[in-house]
């Protein structure tokens, strides 16, 4: 039995065939495990300042595994193109001082969310609460720079598996 190569030998297939296998195993990894970012902007002052890169993983927010004080990446209630940092300061059923909520209390399937520069961020204190859906990310080490390099959360669960707060 003879075995034919699908690309043979030409090299300039082969370069093309093994970029496209690259390129959706990168998106598939992006897409559901996580990704780099560039955190821009006040908002997260003193934690993250502008233009850290920080790992964001998906895999918390897919199994909702959530905590407060986690630092989050979610779509903007009122510009959905924009990627917000925020800190989980409240979840379901917690009790929030805020005018937006009549019941001061945080509605089901929400999160309250703030930035650790209230002077500067525009967060649920603003908008109201989050919807789950809109959560995309949990930020949760700051690569860059090397100076600051460090995990962002206490309830980081590759660090702190007992911590379940």
């Amino acid at each position: 039995m003879r075995v034919n190569r699908i690309f043979g030998k030409n090299k300039v297939l082969r370069y093309f065939a093994g970029a496209g296998v690259f390129y959706c195993v990168a998106h598939t990894i992006a897409r559901h495990v996580g990704e780099l970012v560039i955190c821009s902007g006040p908002s997260m002052h003193p934690t993250i300042h502008d233009g850290d890169l920080v790992l964001a993983e998906r895999l918390s927010v897919n199994t909702g595994n959530i905590h407060r004080g986690d630092i989050v990446g979610c779509l903007s209630p009122h510009e959905p193109e924009q990627l917000l940092c925020k800190r989980v300061v409240a979840k379901e059923a917690d009790s929030v001082d805020s005018p937006l909520l009549p019941n001061s209390r945080v509605p089901r399937g929400h999160v309250f969310l703030q930035g650790d520069n209230p002077m500067a961020s525009t967060d649920s204190r603003h908008f109201g609460p989050v919807p789950l859906g809109l959560v995309q990310i949990r930020l949760s080490l700051r690569i860059w720079p090397v100076s600051r390099f460090g995990w962002l959360s206490d309830h980081c669960h590759f660090r702190n598996p007992e911590n379940k707060s």
